[in-house]
């Protein structure tokens, strides 16, 4: 019995995002030695980026706890707390 059509599109599908990407890969490259000022700009951006992102983490690194503490409230009734408290631990 012959494979379906689709059987075979899905053989060569591999082999055609290869493709494409390679392509896509090579007018990049073309593109990045071609405009010295595009690649400037996209550089910096990516600098940019890459140190913001650093920044985040090593902020949250040090000071997570503390911003995590700022959302978390007191609770209001204390002492309604400790008295289900003590019920609950007398029923055990």
């Amino acid at each position: 019995m012959a494979e379906p059509w689709f059987g075979q599109s899905l053989h060569a599908l591999p082999a055609t995002v290869l493709g494409a990407l390679g392509a896509l890969g090579s007018e990049f490259l073309r593109e990045w030695e071609a405009q010295d000022m595009r690649v400037t700009l996209f550089k910096l951006l990516l600098l940019w980026l890459v140190l913001s992102l650093l920044g985040i983490q090593l902020a949250w690194g040090f000071y997570g706890n503390t911003v995590t503490g700022l959302y978390h409230r007191p609770d209001p009734h204390p002492q309604l707390a400790a008295a289900l408290d003590v019920f609950g631990n007398g029923s055990k």
